[in-house]
């Protein structure tokens, strides 16, 4: 188990949206926004990053109850993989549905709902929360008998699959429509049009929806996103941005069963003497506004530039971080945060992230060289690093004024929605 498979396919994942870019340009569609499209993916790595944290409690417990209360000793077979599969996903049926259906669980859930775009990227925006929730919902599986790497990688499977369905250049699927989910169902699923908000939770069998009543078919194109838009580019703020929230409607709402409520009942409840539940609003493709922010060629290029260093150290992370020490693997994961911020806040003309970035810069090569202190190629690497540093830099000082102070008119037309 030291490599997870999702890991292992993220080469597949960046082939995959390639190509989805190549087709949308030949069709002269626009189905990516580059702000987006890099949040999207920001998500993604720092939900890998925590998950290399999170999974010593997750696997644990899952370890922990297969030990002591197992009832079967299921074998590793084709047949049992099979069974695996099919109950794994159906686990993954009710921890999805609960995920909406609760306030609390939403909360960690509704980072993959935010996109108001819908491409591949959109599969890699995931919570670095929502696996402190979701995790009890297998646990049965381990109760019987089914061995814990079996399981870990059966379930990979079971989310690997849903990679593929998270695009809006398949139509429908014939035949195939009635029993797995295809990118028609999942469509309806991101949607935020009243009659597509909470169907179709299946992983990979459609058949769960149908079976227990939340089936929607894709009439109607949806709209994409959620009924009060994040309207963020920083990846920290719309993992937790929903608890900031919640705790500000705690504050407002009387009483202890009003406000448990408000935690374990369905997000936008509200009590009757503050105006009762919200209710979703109508929206239509033709005259919904996207979140947008209208950011420099300069900036953009070079924020394009700070992320491919960003991912290169991502991936080097998830594919070596079990050999590291404790303190470099805490470090490196909080670089990479922090780079991941400082994209958004570029991109959002934040005068903080302007300022903090010769900071970000100065640490990364500092990274660098006690990553590679004791390695024989320290010279090699201080040299690329000074390089890195300086054309950053230079680089940075070039679109200065568009975080000047004095500039409001620059910088309000910047960050115009």
């Amino acid at each position: 188990m030291n490599l997870n498979p999702i890991v292992l396919s993220i080469p597949i994942y960046f082939a995959l949206i390639g190509a989805e870019l190549l087709v949308e340009r030949l069709q002269h569609q626009e189905k990516y926004r580059f702000h987006d499209a890099i949040t999207n993916i920001s998500c993604g790595m720092t939900s890998q990053i925590s998950g290399v944290f999170l999974k010593v409690v997750v696997v644990g417990v899952y370890e922990l109850l297969y030990e002591h209360f197992r009832l079967f000793d299921i074998p590793r077979t084709w047949a049992t993989g099979l069974l695996l599969f099919v109950l794994a996903d159906l686990c993954y049926y009710f921890a999805h549905r609960y995920s909406h259906e609760i306030n609390f669980f939403w909360g960690g859930h509704v980072v993959h709902h935010q996109s108001e775009d819908y491409n591949l990227s959109v599969a890699l925006r995931q919570s670095s929360l929502q696996g402190m929730f979701t995790f009890m919902f297998y646990l049965p599986l381990a109760v019987i008998g089914f061995e814990t790497s079996f399981f870990v990688y059966v379930s990979a499977l079971v989310t690997l699959y849903q990679f593929w369905i998270h695009t809006e250049l398949i139509g429908k699927l014939g035949p195939l429509e009635w029993v797995l989910n295809t990118p028609s169902h999942h469509r309806v699923h991101h949607g935020r049009n009243p009659k597509y908000i909470d169907k179709n939770y299946a992983g990979t069998f459609i058949i769960w929806d149908r079976l227990f009543g939340t089936f929607q078919e894709e009439e109607e194109t949806p709209v994409y996103g959620i009924t009060t838009p994040v309207r963020s580019w920083n990846p920290v703020w719309v993992n937790f941005g929903h608890y900031f929230q919640m705790a500000e409607q705690l504050r407002q709402t009387p009483g202890l069963g009003n406000k448990l409520r408000v935690v374990f009942g369905r997000p936008g409840w509200r009590p009757a003497a503050l105006g009762g539940p919200y209710q979703v609003p109508e929206v239509e493709v033709a005259t919904y506004q996207k979140y947008c922010t209208t950011a420099p060629a300069t900036v953009n290029w070079y924020v394009f530039g700070q992320y491919v260093v960003l991912l290169g150290v991502a991936a080097a992370f998830l594919f070596t971080q079990k050999d590291m020490t404790p303190a470099l693997r805490w470090l490196v994961a909080g670089w990479c945060t922090w780079a991941a911020l400082a994209c958004g806040a570029l991109f959002e003309a934040k005068r903080w992230g302007y300022w903090l970035e010769p900071l970000r810069l100065a640490a990364s090569v500092g990274l660098l060289l006690l990553t590679l202190q004791h390695q024989p190629w320290l010279s090699a690497a201080l040299a690329a690093g000074g390089v890195y540093l300086g054309g950053s830099l230079l680089w940075l000082y070039s679109f200065r004024r568009v975080f000047a102070p004095a500039n409001k008119v620059a910088e309000a037309a910047y960050a115009q929605a």
